[in-house]
């Protein structure tokens, strides 16, 4: 049931028919609709500089000035305002006739004629550039003319394609003629050379060439200017023209963007992109698109293009009047769907309520017996949570009694290592004294008393011994803990560390902390066992400690458990 009232109202959403063209071209109608929103911005812009020429022309004081200052103005309105494009032109005129200037005539002659044009008089066009010989004109002027000749009978070929003489044919081949007189006079540093190059090879096999030389062209530009719309348009016209439809409408939108940014009203993109959106199916943003330029050719006065945007608006708007028939159609058989939906889903709420009354009484019998499995898990839980609690016991257990075997078995160890070398110490002392007493009792029989006084006086034998006795205690310390110096060092700080001469095993410092090891803590046994002062041993102590980086309080306790025994 459910699946079936989601895919009703999923029928009512979906449109009647899809736009045929990629998410690139969609990513692109969004940008092109972020800019038309913001179209404000650009007439505020294009505005500001016009306010500028003003303040500027406030300041101009020759003729000359005049004129030059009236043709700026011209180049902001040509495209956005005919009628004040038109003040700046006449005003043109009459200077050129003052100064008798024939080429600036004859420039403000051609400008006019394309107003005139643009704003559907394409009579008096055509009336105003008689008497202008192309061929003497100079080369920029010369593309001007035949450019505005041009324009001029592609408009004438417009406006009378619906007449019944046919007239738009011949229209379009004296149009093709003057693309050819442009191309004749065309060098590859005009602005508009790709422009016109591209009517010129329109639908020939040349096509593909310029088509590379536009797409560079457009690909690196910023879409700001009137020049980048108008390579971007010929561009598309290109592409369509060779059935590359998914190009033709990225160009087409890219010239169509250009022309918002540069707030041009006499705009072509926009009015052939709603035509070849409409034809594709995507009526919205036809819709959108034809309206917007119905409200520029009113601003612009084009009286032209006002004619064809309002057939196609028609053919649309009559688009849009199907579309909602269809739709107020799908509605009503969906309504009378849901009415009967609506009976057949009140009959299974009361289904569903009887049912809902059944589960209730399981879901209390269910709840019984959760209490009762609650119960007895609470109680399995304090019996594990016991467990665990044993195990932990037991296992401290384990690990003092792990710690206490390995102290014993070290305390064994070391009792074994140092029985062994006091057993040969002694014995080794006992030879030593005896042959001392066998030395001295010859010396007396023979009576060399003042050799055994010498001999009895000097220390030399006591340290000899108390030289080898040390030795002999590192030498069985190491060997039990042959790590215990660099582990000692490494609770010092590091300038604090001992470093032992050479031959030496230990020093005294080391011998001192070997006892702590040992478990001898007691300042006067060590004092004793070193022959020493216990002040040596308390002053070496301390010492020492000030030197850790431990604590001094945890520094002997630490000691006592440096060194890993040598199994």
């Amino acid at each position: 049931m459910k699946y079936l009232l989601f895919l009703i109202a999923l029928s009512l959403y979906l449109p009647l028919s899809a736009a045929p063209y990629s998410s690139d071209v969609e990513k692109l109608l969004d940008r092109l609709d972020s800019l038309i929103a913001c179209k404000d911005v650009f007439v505020e812009a294009k505005e500001q500089k016009i306010e500028q020429l003003r303040m500027k022309a406030a300041h101009t004081r020759t003729t000359e000035e005049r004129y030059w200052i009236n043709k700026m103005f011209y180049d902001e309105y040509f495209v956005y305002n005919s009628d004040s494009a038109m003040l700046y032109v006449n005003a043109n005129l009459d200077i050129s006739v003052r100064l008798d200037r024939k080429e600036w005539l004859a420039e403000w002659r051609i400008k006019k004629s394309f107003l005139l044009s643009a704003t559907g008089l394409l009579k008096e066009a055509l009336d105003l550039l008689e008497g202008i010989d192309g061929k003497k004109l100079p080369r920029d002027l010369q593309i001007e003319y035949y450019g505005q000749m041009m324009y001029l009978y592609s408009h004438f070929g417009q406006y009378s394609k619906h007449d019944m003489g046919n007239f738009s044919q011949g229209y379009y081949r004296t149009e093709r003629v003057y693309k050819d007189s442009i191309y004749a006079v065309l060098i590859p540093e005009d602005p508009f050379y790709l422009w016109y190059k591209g009517w010129k090879f329109l639908a020939t096999e040349n096509a593909p060439e310029v088509i590379r030389e536009l797409k560079h062209e457009v690909d690196i530009s910023q879409l700001d200017t009137r020049r980048d719309a108008m390579n971007a348009y010929i561009l598309a016209c290109l592409y369509r023209e060779v059935g590359q439809s998914e190009e033709y409408l990225k160009y087409m939108i890219f010239s169509a963007m250009a022309d918002v940014r540069t707030a041009n009203r006499d705009i072509a993109s926009l009015e052939e992109l709603s035509k070849a959106l409409f034809e594709s199916g995507d009526i919205d943003h036809s819709y959108t698109y034809i309206n917007y330029c119905l409200q520029l050719a009113q601003l612009y006065r084009n009286r032209v293009r006002v004619v064809g945007i309002s057939e196609v608006q028609d053919a649309i708007h009559k688009a849009y009047q199907e579309r909602n028939r269809r739709q107020e159609e799908r509605l009503h058989s969906f309504l009378v769907l849901v009415s009967i939906l609506s009976v057949v889903l009140l009959g299974a709420i009361c289904y569903i309520y009887v049912q809902m009354k059944s589960l209730s009484r399981s879901r209390a019998r269910l709840n019984e017996m959760n209490q009762l499995l609650n119960k007895h898990i609470d109680e399995l839980s304090q019996a594990h949570t016991r467990l665990a609690e044993i195990n932990g016991e037991l296992q401290s257990v384990n690990l003092q009694l792990k710690e206490a075997n390995s102290q014993l078995r070290e305390s064994n160890y070391v009792k074994e290592e140092y029985i062994g070398y006091v057993f040969a110490i002694c014995s080794n002392y006992i030879s030593k004294l005896d042959e001392f007493r066998k030395n001295v009792n010859r010396k007396i029989k023979v009576k060399q008393f003042d050799e055994i006084k010498a001999l009895t006086d000097t220390p030399t034998m006591a340290q000899n011994e108390l030289k080898e006795f040390y030795h002999n205690f590192d030498a069985i310390f190491l060997h039990v803990y042959p790590d215990f110096v660099s582990d000692f060092n490494a609770l010092l700080q590091p300038e604090g560390r001992i470093v032992l001469k050479e031959g030496e095993l230990l020093n005294t410092e080391l011998r001192i902390y070997a006892l702590v090891r040992l478990g001898i803590n007691d300042s006067v046994k060590i004092a004793k066992f070193l022959h020493c002062s216990p002040q040596t041993v308390y002053n070496n102590r301390l010492k020492t400690r000030n030197k850790a980086i431990i604590p001094k309080e945890d520094f002997a306790d630490t000691v006592r458990s440096l060194g890993k025994m040598q199994e």
